[in-house]
């Protein structure tokens, strides 16, 4: 399962390969918007481990749901962004539930 959340992770990064917003460069994160993603991707985290499901098509339900949180960084270009939301969300994940963890890692 750990591979399917990156397996997601990195199809998202494929599928927008856009130009982003006009006038918005790579590199123009601030430390702010960075710290804004990491506690999105650790809320997001708290959302899905506090779910119940029943098997592993719910659970990738949950993941892509947590996903679709992430697509907003896609959208306006900001790579910095996307990679706090990503750790954020998989370091919560490891530190909260080490069982959904291991369960995601098999």
């Amino acid at each position: 399962m750990r591979k399917a959340i990156y397996l997601l992770f990195a199809l998202s990064l494929l599928s927008c390969g856009g130009k982003g917003l006009k006038g918005i460069e790579e590199g123009e994160e601030t430390q702010a918007e960075i710290e804004a993603a990491m506690m999105d991707g650790r809320s997001a985290a708290r959302e899905f481990i506090n779910k119940n499901w029943k098997d592993s098509v719910e659970l990738q339900s949950h993941l892509l749901e947590a996903r679709s949180k992430r697509l907003r960084y896609d959208t306006i270009n900001k790579p910095h962004c996307r990679a706090a939301y990503d750790s954020a969300f998989v370091s919560t994940i490891r530190t909260v539930r080490p069982d959904v963890a291991k369960a995601l890692e098999k």
